[in-house]
């Protein structure tokens, strides 16, 4: 204690403890997290979304719809993957990750990029569709269809003769009918690394023996948001040589809702009137081709060409 011409006071010392937190930008959302995204842009700004560590709900109160190992009710989502986390995304803005014991890191926030943010996407009105985005001219080309088609190889193709990705698994629409950018990284198997002679030795995998990698972009990133021209829904047969249809009417609607990212939480989610107002101001906007490739073998080149030259992609 110290006194000062009759009068004594105490020095208090205070420590705030303040915890650190990370601020990222990815499709077109500022993103605040408690823990480190590295597969994540770093951002500066006021969050539109919360990502916290903690104890996620046992069960929604007012469920909609119960699924393999999801819950859903209209503005909350609950999803349980096995001995990794669960995750609670709320309202659009919150996401709580609660991992397991033991649960890799790469893997917890493998399915936080994954369907957890579908889910987020969806309960903000977006539109997510299952594939990658690539820039031709002045515009974007979403590359859809089924896991295993080849969104992900042809689009890495590209990106390896010197176009720009904005996307890779999920391309976002926003209201404004544009694709919005989601980060540098992309997921590719090991036979296509291969094919473009990328070394698999320098990429991390997406998870153990699973032989499929993540692959930075940084350089042929494109990080704004570009007009949607193209929806290219890319299908297999077992036949040689390349077929087109450009699809029209409900055929068209269909195979974009269809392609919709986890489009089985639109109804669960009570989404359906959003999904169906942004489709239907999307459609009259943007071109959606069917395009089937043989099954194998593929030539990435010869695929690439031909969509180039049929659909005019540079043009």
């Amino acid at each position: 204690m110290l006194s000062f011409k009759g009068f004594s006071c105490k020095f208090v010392i205070v420590i705030w403890n303040m915890a650190e937190t990370f601020t990222y930008k990815a499709f077109g959302l500022i993103i605040k997290s408690d823990f480190e995204i590295p597969e994540l842009l770093v951002f500066k700004g006021l969050p539109d979304v919360q990502i916290k560590s903690g104890k996620a709900p046992v069960q929604l109160k007012e469920i909609t719809k119960y699924g393999v190992k999801y819950q859903a009710a209209k503005n909350e989502f609950l999803l349980e993957v096995d001995h990794i986390a669960k995750y609670y995304v709320n309202d659009g803005a919150q996401i709580v990750v609660e991992p397991y014991k033991g649960a890799v890191d790469k893997e917890v926030r493998l399915f936080l990029l994954g369907s957890a943010f579908g889910a987020l996407f969806l309960q903000r009105g977006l539109l997510p569709v299952h594939g990658s985005t690539v820039k031709f001219g002045n515009s974007a080309t979403i590359f859809t269809g089924l896991s295993g088609v080849g969104k992900s190889s042809i689009a890495a193709y590209f990106v390896s003769k010197g176009y720009h990705v904005l996307a890779d698994d999920i391309s976002v629409v926003n209201h404004k009918l544009e694709v919005v950018p989601g980060f540098p990284n992309m997921k590719i198997w090991n036979d296509v690394l291969q094919k473009l002679d990328i070394n698999e030795k320098s990429l991390a995998e997406i998870r153990p023996n699973m032989k499929k990698f993540q692959l930075p972009v940084n350089d042929n990133y494109f990080n704004e948001a570009l007009a949607l021209k193209n929806i290219v829904i890319i299908i297999t047969k077992n036949s040689p040589g390349f077929e087109y249809e450009e699809l029209s009417g409900i055929k068209k609607f269909n195979a974009i809702k269809s392609n919709t990212y986890r489009y089985r939480f639109v109804q669960a989610l009570e989404q359906q009137l959003d999904h169906f107002q942004l489709l239907n101001k999307l459609l009259p906007e943007i071109k959606v081709y069917k395009v089937t490739r043989p099954q194998s073998p593929l030539s990435l080149s010869e695929f690439g060409n031909f969509l180039i030259n049929t659909m005019k992609l540079n043009v």
